[in-house]
């Protein structure tokens, strides 16, 4: 194993578990949107950061959410669809997470909401981390530098020794910024390509 790594940290949606909001999203903005775009606008959005957060309430946001983004759809529907939006763990996810050496420290620093991680508790995903930083217990949402430095802080660890992976573009240049080992992986495979390429399986 890679000796100069002790800890790995991972986004959860669209990396571990498969997230339908791009795609729902696509749905209702005018005008063609590129993933990257999508998720610049959604973090852009002031009732998102809001709600990710912990600030403000589940209809709270999704009334904000249709208001900041135009959206042609009611908010007690968007709330609905949102609820939804986290689907399933990528085909892999667990047996990657099982198969991580034991020494390593396994983290994840995720943009998220109370509704939306309380169903990744429901499939069995969050005990598998030994911290959990979440952007609504935090107050921070990436690609801003203070959940990195949170994230790290806790976990007493040097950005140099930490593999980050987000599906994100954004995030992964932050990390990056910071001196983490970070990648850009959209599903569980992929992740584990990127840690066997690290020297970790």
């Amino acid at each position: 194993m890679n000796k100069s790594i002790s800890t790995i940290i991972f986004d959860v949606g669209g990396v571990l578990i498969q997230i339908d909001g791009v795609y729902a999203l696509s749905q209702l903005l005018e005008g063609a949107q590129t993933t990257d775009e999508i998720q610049r606008l959604w973090i852009s959005s002031p009732s998102v950061r809001a709600h990710e957060t912990g600030k403000i309430s589940a209809e709270e946001f999704s009334i904000g959410v249709v208001r900041d983004l135009r959206l042609k759809i009611p908010p007690k529907q968007f709330l609905a669809d949102f609820v939804n939006w986290v689907s399933r763990p990528f085909p892999g996810t667990f047996e990657l997470l099982d198969a991580l050496p034991q020494e390593l420290t396994i983290a994840a620093l995720s943009n998220t909401s109370a509704t939306h991680w309380e169903r990744i508790r429901s499939i069995g995903l969050a005990e598998k981390f030994d911290q959990v930083y979440l952007s609504h217990e935090i107050g921070h949402l990436k690609p801003d530098v203070e959940p990195f430095e949170i994230a790290l802080l806790g976990l007493g660890t040097p950005a140099d020794e930490v593999v980050f992976l987000d599906d994100s573009l954004d995030n992964v240049e932050t990390a990056l910024s910071m001196g983490l080992k970070a990648r850009r992986v959209e599903s569980a495979t992929h992740a584990r390509e990127v840690l066997s390429e690290y020297g970790l399986f």
